[in-house]
């Protein structure tokens, strides 16, 4: 059985904890909150779950295999380097990190201490997406020459600090905008050009921005975020054979559809069940047993160039957090 810690007791720690239980080896057996009264309330409908409010005890527990930092953006970085002092793998919801710098600091704890670390970048470890470069591998769209890619949600109703706190990392991009940047990283790696405008709230955050990534072969990925109106969150990858879609929603497991410039048109169903985040949580019980620090899947370096690439946004549209 590899069993989970998670630190934090939000909306995506619930789901992490949920997914899992499709997998018959997974459990979680730990849960951290700064309330002692949070903790319990989230593992009271887990079997054989403690609850935590001192950090230091929870990252004792000897029934940890690997803990899932499932907090906000500003707690990621002091967070992981802990566990990972602590020599517990460590899987860290994305944003990864605030910025590049902190990135540094946790990429260098993991191998200094020889612990695996893990982008929370769920998108990369999803079957779809497996199937989605395989197709593009196997050119049967031919030279990808244009991507498109949309992450729109309104949350003007939603009340959650974390979304519109400047120090806590909120906005559209890093809450967002990391989902499109990501997708098209993986797809093309880091471009030599990047245009952006972004429209800002009232706390000096992005509630929405766009962005335009030119690589050198000619190829223009256009990408999109806002907390502010719904978009259709479809991602498209176009080339000089045909073109590839991703149906909502683009980063979770979805259907696809290829469409050759004959005409012709391959759909790929959506059969996965359940969530999709138990997807990095085997790719963790994977590395762990392999002794591996990062992912073939999510590697170390392909999280520096996101954030970096994020950074740079941040800095073309004046986007800080202090």
């Amino acid at each position: 059985m590899f069993r989970w810690g998670i630190i934090g007791t939000g909306g995506i720690a619930r789901a992490f904890a949920d997914d899992i239980t499709n997998l018959r080896d997974h459990k979680v057996c730990a849960v951290l909150s700064r309330n002692i009264e949070t903790a319990k309330q989230f593992s009271h409908s887990i079997n054989d779950c403690l609850g935590y409010d001192n950090q230091q005890a929870f990252l004792n527990d000897d029934n940890i295999d690997a803990v899932y930092v499932a907090t906000p953006n500003n707690l990621h970085c002091n967070q992981t380097i802990l566990a990972l002092k602590a020599c517990k793998p460590v899987l860290c919801e994305k944003p990864f990190s605030m910025d590049a710098d902190e990135a540094h600091l946790m990429i260098q704890t993991s191998k200094k201490f020889s612990t695996t670390l893990l982008d929370g970048m769920w998108m990369r470890y999803l079957p779809h997406i497996l199937k989605l470069k395989e197709i593009i591998n196997e050119r049967h769209i031919g030279d990808i020459q244009s991507i498109y890619a949309c992450h729109g949600q309104n949350l003007q109703w939603s009340k959650n600090p974390r979304l519109w706190t400047k120090e806590l990392g909120g906005g559209a991009l890093l809450d967002l905008g990391i989902y499109v940047v990501s997708f098209c990283h993986m797809i093309l790696g880091k471009p030599e050009n990047i245009v952006s405008q972004s429209v800002f709230t009232d706390n000096n955050i992005d509630a929405k921005t766009t962005m335009i990534f030119k690589y050198n072969n000619g190829i223009i990925a256009n990408l999109s975020c806002s907390m502010f109106d719904s978009q259709p969150n479809r991602a498209v990858i176009s080339g000089t054979k045909g073109y590839i879609e991703l149906d909502p929603t683009f980063y979770a497991p979805t259907s696809m559809t290829l469409s050759i410039n004959n005409g012709d048109l391959i759909h790929y169903k959506n059969e996965y069940k359940g969530h999709g985040l138990r997807e990095q949580a085997i790719e963790m019980e994977h590395c762990v047993k392999n002794k591996l620090i990062e992912s073939s899947k999510m590697p170390h370096r392909d999280t520096l160039e996101v954030i970096n690439i994020m950074d740079e946004v941040r800095d073309k549209i004046g986007l800080t957090f202090k």
